[in-house]
């Protein structure tokens, strides 16, 4: 079987329409069926079983003018339009006519979902429709036309709520409030529609609020009360209201939370930024010291070199301290002892040593700097 299109299924109720004028539909073929091998479709929306004695009797007397339409799947036969009219082929039967053994039928060969759809596709021109049965419709109606794009490779173009409308003769908008209630209306509420308690709107109405609450207004309809779709909306918006109030409240506390947050995050970003920038303080200290020791050294690396080595001699004559020592000696024997407990001193020890040895070196340049200015002045007196 080929794949269909949307043209297809809206053709569908113009071609129906045609074939109660007098008109042959083309695709359809003829055929005579007992009326018994006619199948009912297993939900008939639009087409009440009424008045079928009357209509038995009318074609006793003028015959019977157009013929059942069927869908024929896999080999058994389904009425999309007709109903009543086989209904009275099968009275007049009943009646002892045998000439209603055999009646002419016209038929086409369909998949279930193109069944599914012409027979919801024709829908509207025969008789009047309920709230309930046209929300119920564009329930059928959507579950077909899925059906159809995933089994028989339908070819929907645009939004499938306005192929809907458009086949069932309502405004996408009307189509939308009654998917609201198929898919969001309690159980109870589709019930009042469906007796005619509820109108489509006080429906719509109902299904934005909770089940509960739903339960509770169709309860009031069933019992009598006039409960408007005015009334309905009121509730909802005033529901609606403090919901958007409680959201308000609760987007509050989170920016709140949030903003306590971000505080907290700026504390522990500034706290690290004043650690990263005492770490680089401390850094440039060290580098400073490195570059005073490196200088130190360089000036003073020939006499250190010859004094240390004299010191070294000294101290070495004795591993106790030695009151006739200088400083130099104290330096060695403090540098070895350093060394042989080298586990034991702490960075701490190393900068203080460091320190120390700074101070002498600047105790060292003000010494020299006494011994010049003094030479100056007894250069000065001399003159005088």
């Amino acid at each position: 079987m080929g794949k269909f299109g949307i043209n297809d299924i809206l053709s569908a109720k113009a071609k129906e329409k045609e074939m109660h004028t007098g008109s042959y539909a083309a695709g359809y073929k003829e055929i005579y069926l007992s009326p018994y091998e006619v199948k009912d479709a297993p939900e008939n929306t639009h087409q009440k079983l009424e008045n079928i004695e009357e209509l038995a009797d009318s074609f006793l007397t003028v015959g019977q003018e157009q013929p059942t339409v069927l869908a024929r799947i896999k080999g058994e036969y389904y009425i999309i339009d007709g109903h009543r009219r086989n209904a009275a082929n099968i009275l007049n039967l009943e009646r002892g006519h045998k000439e209603y053994k055999r009646v002419l039928y016209r038929y086409m060969e369909m998949s279930e979902a193109m069944y599914e759809l012409r027979l919801l596709a024709g829908n509207g021109y025969t008789q009047s429709l309920t709230a309930y049965e046209k929300t119920r419709l564009v329930e059928r109606t959507k579950a077909a036309l899925i059906r159809a794009k995933k089994e028989d490779g339908l070819e929907i173009q645009g939004k499938m709520r306005d192929l809907i409308a458009a086949m069932i003769g309502e405004s996408p908008t009307n189509v939308a409030r009654m998917e609201s209630i198929n898919n969001n209306a309690a159980p109870e509420v589709k019930e009042q529609l469906k007796s005619g308690n509820m109108g489509i709107t006080a429906a719509y109405e109902a299904a934005k609020l909770p089940k509960e609450e739903q339960k509770a207004i169709a309860d009031k309809v069933a019992a009598g009360e006039d409960i408007r779709a005015k009334e309905i909306a009121a509730k909802v918006a005033e529901k609606t209201a403090a919901e958007a109030a409680k959201e308000a409240e609760q987007a509050k506390a989170d920016f709140e939370k949030q903003k306590e947050e971000s505080e907290k995050e700026i504390e522990k970003a500034y706290r690290k930024e004043q650690e990263a920038e005492e770490k680089a303080k401390g850094a440039e200290e060290a580098a400073q010291h490195a570059k005073v020791l490196r200088e130190w050294v360089r000036e003073s690396v020939s006499a250190a070199t010859k004094a240390a080595a004299d010191a070294v001699l000294r101290v070495s004559d004795t591993d106790t301290p030695q009151k006739e020592w200088g400083n130099i000696e104290w330096v060695v024997f403090s540098a070895r002892e350093i060394m042989q407990q080298a586990d034991k001193v702490s960075e701490e020890d190393m900068y203080l040593l460091h320190e120390i040895m700074l101070r002498c070196q600047w105790n060292a340049k003000c010494g020299q700097a006494d011994n010049n200015e003094k030479a100056d002045m007894q250069q000065e007196n001399q003159a005088q």
